[in-house]
Order: structure tokens, then C-alpha cells, then sequence
């Protein structure tokens, strides 16, 4: 019963004690059940999740939580299994989060959302700290299109879980379902020949140019500075058409305000 208490402290903004392991993993590649089962259930083709309906099963992830809690990345097989435990981690305690708070609009509208710590493989990291901290560090710029604070502004989340055994061709979906969507990702004015893009590639434009140095801060303003370069690396991604229209000029490349608001179902709902 103490894995509830630590889920329990982390959402009230304690900091939890990480106690002894339980059914720990080993050397095996960890199970996203709970995680998948509710992703396949509630999240929807457009990324929307029915957060009102999953309301009434938060006991689940709660239940899932509990086993990222307890395991201990560092004996899994591969560093792709790693990173796939991470990315559901962060998504699932976004989620966890406005579970607890539900109805909100944003996850901003939640205090200390961003920064309260969760017991996350034996260690207690926050959201932010998965993010900057963990995440990056497998030096992979596609994690930035992976998760999603439970924002429309983020690349949409997918209806199944990560896994290690697919992960590559995962994160290539998740940049092109980013780039894909013209209201938050990636979108082409013809007559001024300017590409709009998302914020996440000014903030995190770096990472894509030299991600080698990730998770370093030093990097990250390239961004900005290195608009052009940085277009052309995430072409890889775009939709053809978007490709070709970025390769055949020289874009003007300007940023989509980040949506925060809450990627919520019935919000979608006429």
C-alpha cells in the first residue's frame, strides 16, 4: 500500500520516499499494459482525450504509476526501452494530473502541475525535470514532438503506448503527426512564401542541429538564430508538399503561438 501513499503526496506536492521495489522487471522489457489499455480507450484519432470518462477509471493509471514507481530503468534491455518508459511516464503524469483536477482548461490552471515531483523509476522527477533532464539526455530531438503536457499545442498523443521494440518508427510518427497538423505543427502562405512552424522548434530548435550536445542548454537558441538550417532538417517530416515548397525556396520560417489549452474531448464535441 505505500506506492498509493507516494501518489497520493506527489499530487498534494510533497516530495514522496521512494521505498523498497516490488515485482520489479529485471532485465525484461517493462509492460505498458495499463497505460495502453487506457490510451486505446480514451484517446481519439485526433489526439483528444475523453478525460471525463477516464475520470472514472484514474484508479488504473494510478495502478500504473505505482509499477513506473517501482521499476528501475537501468536493467532494461536497451536504451530504446528506456526512453520508451520515459515518454509514457511523462504522459501519463500529465494525464494523472488532470485526472485529479478535472474540469480544468489547461494544465496551467493546475498549481505546481509542471513542477511537482513524481516517484519515476526510483527516483522523484517532475515533469519539467523529465523533460529538460531526463529525456534529453538520450540525446533523440524527436522526444520534443513525443510528449504532451496534455496540451492541443503539443504533437497529438498516440493511442498506444511507446515501446522499446518499436520506438524509431514511433518518433517518426509522432514529428510527422506534429508537422502534419496546420493549426499547431507546420503550415505554408503561399503568397509570402513563409513557413509557420511550431513554438517547440524555437524553443527547442537546437536539439534538431546539434543534438549531440543534448541535453546541454548551450545549443538551444540555435532555434532562433538558425532558422533556415533548422527547416531543412525537420523537411524529413513535413507533409511532401510542405517539403517541397521549403526545398525549392527560401523560406521565411515563423512560429505558431503554443496552445496550452487542454487537448480534452469535449471541447470537440458541436
Amino acid at each position: 500500500m505505500h506506492t498509493l501513499v507516494w501518489l497520493t503526496a506527489a499530487a498534494a506536492g510533497r516530495r514522496p520516499r521512494i521505498g523498497p521495489l516490488h515485482g520489479g522487471v529485471g532485465a525484461g522489457r517493462f509492460q505498458h499494459g495499463e497505460w495502453a489499455a487506457l490510451l486505446s480507450r480514451f484517446t481519439h484519432i485526433d489526439g483528444t482525450i475523453d478525460y471525463g470518462t477516464m475520470s472514472r477509471v484514474r484508479r488504473l493509471l494510478e495502478i500504473y504509476l505505482t509499477r513506473l514507481a517501482d521499476a528501475d530503468p537501468e536493467t532494461f534491455a536497451d536504451a530504446d526501452d528506456q526512453l520508451a518508459f520515459y515518454l509514457n511516464a511523462y504522459n501519463a503524469i500529465a494525464v494523472h494530473q488532470v485526472l485529479l483536477h478535472y474540469p480544468v482548461g489547461s494544465i496551467r490552471e493546475i498549481p505546481g502541475a509542471l513542477t511537482r515531483p513524481y516517484p519515476i523509476g526510483r527516483r522523484n522527477v517532475s515533469l519539467n525535470t523529465l523533460h529538460a533532464n531526463v529525456l534529453r539526455a538520450f540525446g533523440d530531438p524527436r522526444i520534443h514532438a513525443a510528449i504532451n503536457p496534455a496540451t492541443r499545442g503539443s504533437g497529438p498523443i498516440q493511442p498506444q503506448a511507446f515501446t522499446g521494440l518499436s520506438l524509431q518508427q514511433e518518433l517518426d510518427t509522432a514529428m510527422r503527426r506534429l508537422l502534419s497538423d496546420p493549426i499547431h505543427g507546420a503550415r505554408w502562405d503561399v503568397k509570402t512564401k513563409r513557413i509557420y512552424i511550431s513554438s517547440i522548434f524555437r524553443l527547442f530548435g537546437g536539439d534538431f542541429l546539434q543534438p549531440h550536445i543534448m541535453p546541454s542548454p548551450q545549443g538551444l537558441a540555435a532555434g532562433w538564430l538558425r532558422k533556415t538550417p533548422l527547416i531543412m532538417v525537420l523537411a524529413e517530416y513535413l507533409p511532401a508538399e510542405l517539403a517541397i515548397a521549403v526545398r525549392q525556396n527560401q523560406p521565411d520560417v515563423r512560429y505558431i503561438p503554443y496552445d496550452w489549452t487542454l487537448n480534452d474531448r469535449v471541447s470537440n464535441r458541436s
